[in-house]
């Protein structure tokens, strides 16, 4: 009997869910239909099965509504992995209205023990924006011993997202890191900041890492956005020990040639 009891309370949940979802689907947001769900949603976010709660975060993204901003915060500490996450891709569906360019909760996330989580909130990040004193605070933990190469990665993947030139001198140290794919990372962040500072060290990465995918990197990167002032990182290139740096070396100089 007690199953029998409790199976028609956790089907009405589901149901109840499933029918929100369906009413927030649409993409017009200004939709009343919206406000009428927002408070069922909200309550589902708190309730005893970890399902519901990831599928009401989901609802919330959907609808992109700043009023559900402290729930999905709080969400953010869900026991549970997958609400977490989604939790953290809501707040980014809510975008920069989120956090008013400061979520700490949501930058700590890129330090949790569960990598869906970390990805998450590295894209929630890259599409919420952060103030100067919020991206000191994370950087400053970014480079705290013991961090792990996938956490900066994720960072410096979430500053470039943002376009952070306040982070590009921050990003210039992570060229030196010893982990290739932070390295990598750190490219990509600066090249999508574009700041001219940038090509002096990713000039110099390009001719010296040692490792082929951070040249890759390098070497695609700057044919992208270094202008002439990459060009004679691109001809040393020419001459690297991996075919496709020189063939991306190579395709960088023609497209040079042919803008002039």
């Amino acid at each position: 009997m007690p199953k029998v009891r409790r199976f028609p309370h956790s089907a009405v949940l589901i149901l109840a869910t499933l029918t929100l979802c369906a009413c927030v689907m649409s993409t017009d947001h200004t939709d009343p239909t919206a406000e009428k769900v927002l408070p069922k949603l909200l309550a589902v976010l708190k309730d005893p099965d970890p399902p519901l709660r990831q599928v009401a975060a989901q609802s919330l993204g959907k609808i992109a509504r700043q009023e559900a901003v402290p729930a999905l915060t709080e969400a953010l500490q869900d026991p549970v992995p997958s609400v977490r996450a989604q939790a953290a891709w809501a707040l980014g569906m809510i975008g920069e209205k989120s956090a008013a360019g400061d979520h700490p909760q949501l930058a700590s996330l890129l330090f949790d023990s569960d990598a869906a989580v970390r990805q998450a909130a590295a894209t929630a990040l890259g599409q919420t924006g952060a103030t100067p004193a919020a991206l000191e605070r994370l950087e400053k933990r970014l480079l705290e011993p013991g961090v792990s190469s996938d956490t900066k990665r994720l960072g410096a993947a979430a500053l470039g997202a943002m376009e952070a030139r306040y982070s590009v001198g921050f990003l210039i140290k992570l060229l030196k890191d010893p982990d290739a794919t932070v390295r990598r990372s750190a490219v990509a962040a600066l090249a999508e900041i574009g700041d001219q500072q940038a090509l002096a060290p990713i000039s110099m990465l390009l001719l010296t890492d040692p490792d082929p995918q951070a040249r890759i990197e390098a070497a695609f990167r700057l044919s992208k956005f270094g202008g002439t002032a990459a060009l004679p990182a691109l001809a040393g290139a020419l001459k690297d020990r991996d075919a496709n740096v020189r063939r991306l070396a190579e395709a960088g100089l023609k497209e040079a040639d042919t803008e002039k």
